[in-house]
């Protein structure tokens, strides 16, 4: 009886079989690592809040820190997201492919932009986090006297295929009737608050697009007069309330669901807003959250593991989370890749899930690269999860593998990466004083390790023969991981 009423208790707000379950969902751009104003009072924020799930938008590598800081047990660095429930990725948990996603699922596959949330014995949602370039930003373009045909345009090449990556990616998921929950800052207004405005109405796209995909803006739906409640997240200020004497107000940042019922939507943000239902002081932030409450009926888990952390520091153990629909649940830990059937290096057989759903194992025996756990339900492999071993003094490197020539491409690896969304590689010149001055970048994928082939084509002059850099830099921020020199030799 002590161990069902364990199982009952870890998960909250939590629902048997067909049961309905109320969550409180928030999207938070919490505006470069938080660090702007008052780290302190992003915490704050999020734990005011108190969502069961947080999409972060701009964490700088930080999402670890933020969900230890403000109580969240789980976290998805390849998606920013926290959560109260356990999270599953919805393939490997890497990225496979060799082409470089778009900013919009970057760190992903594009058949596996979701995670997968726990939020009821054997029960899951699939949920989603994502943030959309910024620039050319359409309010600003018609601010400055752009005409609608430039505006569209301007969508239709930066913005669009961005979403349409997202709509491709969790839209097959939510016609299987699962309920999808899509956070995020859109950097894009909503077809549904400019029907009437001055110069001209806009039937923005990415929201459109979106809607006919049959993800509903919970906000606007709790909120049907964009009139009386427009709801503006962008901005409070930089700090509130400096905002600039021409800058465009709208709302950008938003929580999208599909097959979900909206019970309720509210903004989160700076004291003194009567549009503002939750407030810290200072506000911490240039975007204002989103906090939405809906209700779903999770649909039933298909067989799922984990491994915790991400990555995993050679000497230290680890944890195996498991999901199966039913019976005992096996796991083996494998050389990435290899069959499970050849043995393993170590790993747990038999083991009754409502009795112990999680084991913690060692990393003793293992070395540092890549490796599987394989779940093993009625003697077949029901799924496989990739994880990483990375060095005790956790010190990543990156490494140029060959010569480099005037216009040719640059081939590189990199080790000891943390994995989070947005970690990329810059090129600069030898000595570079200051990091904005890259001549080139590449997202890493959310890898670990792995190679890349950096490509003339994508840097921004030339290299002519001289000294340069290649310089590891920690999710779409400017923290340098590691460095490494090398010469492009004269033809």
């Amino acid at each position: 009886m002590l161990k069902w009423v364990f199982i009952l208790m870890m998960v909250p707000g939590m629902a048997m079989a067909q049961e309905t379950v109320r969550l409180k969902v928030l999207s938070f751009n919490i505006w470069y690592g938080g660090d702007q104003v008052n780290f302190a009072k992003v915490i704050e924020a999020i734990r005011l809040a108190d969502a069961d799930l947080v999409g972060l938008q701009e964490p700088d590598g930080k999402t670890l820190e933020i969900a230890a800081a403000a109580g969240y047990p789980y976290a998805d660095t390849r998606r920013h997201i926290l959560s109260k429930f356990p999270l599953f990725d919805s393939a490997l948990g890497v990225t496979t492919g060799t082409e470089a996603p778009l900013y919009s699922i970057a760190g992903l596959d594009a058949d596996a932009v979701h995670a997968w949330a726990l939020v009821a014995p054997g029960r899951v949602v699939a949920v989603a986090n994502t943030h959309l370039t910024s620039d050319p930003y359409g309010p600003e373009l018609i601010r400055d006297g752009a005409t609608l045909d430039a505006v569209l345009a301007g969508e239709a090449e930066v913005r669009m295929p961005e979403a349409q990556a997202l709509v491709d990616g969790l839209g097959p998921v939510a016609a299987r009737g699962v309920p999808v929950i899509l956070t995020g800052d859109f950097n894009t207004p909503s077809h549904l608050d400019w029907t009437t405005r001055e110069p001209f109405a806009v039937a923005w796209p990415v929201s459109t697009l979106i809607a006919a995909a049959g993800f509903a803006d919970t906000f606007r739906v709790a909120h049907p007069d964009a009139v009386a409640v427009p709801g503006l997240t962008w901005t409070p200020g930089r700090p509130w309330p400096m905002v600039p004497a021409d800058e465009t107000l709208d709302r950008i940042d938003h929580v999208y669901a599909a097959n979900a019922g909206v019970v309720g939507s509210v903004l989160l943000g700076e004291i003194g807003n009567p549009a503002v239902a939750l407030s810290v002081t200072p506000f911490p932030s240039d975007h204002r959250g989103v906090l939405s409450t809906l209700d779903v009926v999770p649909v039933a888990a298909p067989a799922l593991i984990t491994i915790e952390p991400r990555p995993v520091v050679l000497g230290d153990s680890f944890l195996i989370r498991a999901q199966v629909p039913a019976g005992d649940w096996t796991a083996v830990i494998v050389n990435a890749g290899s069959d499970w059937t050849d043995g393993g290096l170590t790993g747990i057989a038999d083991v009754a899930l409502n009795d112990r759903p999680t084991v913690r194992l060692s990393t003793i025996g293992m070395a540092t690269g890549e490796y599987d756990v394989v779940l093993i339900a009625d003697g077949v492999e029901a799924a496989r999860h990739r994880f990483s071993v990375i060095p005790a003094d956790r010190r990543a490197t990156v490494t140029v593998t060959g010569p480099v020539v005037p216009g040719g491409d640059i081939a590189l690896t990199f080790a000891g990466a943390p994995g989070f969304k947005l970690d990329w590689i810059g090129v600069f010149r030898a000595g570079e004083v200051s990091v904005y001055d890259y001549l080139g970048f590449a997202y890493t994928g959310a890898r670990h390790q792995g190679a890349l082939v950096f490509p003339a084509a994508e840097l921004y002059e030339d290299l002519t023969p001289g000294t340069y850099e290649v310089r590891l830099m920690l999710d779409d921020h400017y923290q340098t991981m590691a460095v490494t020199g090398f010469t492009v030799a004269a033809p």
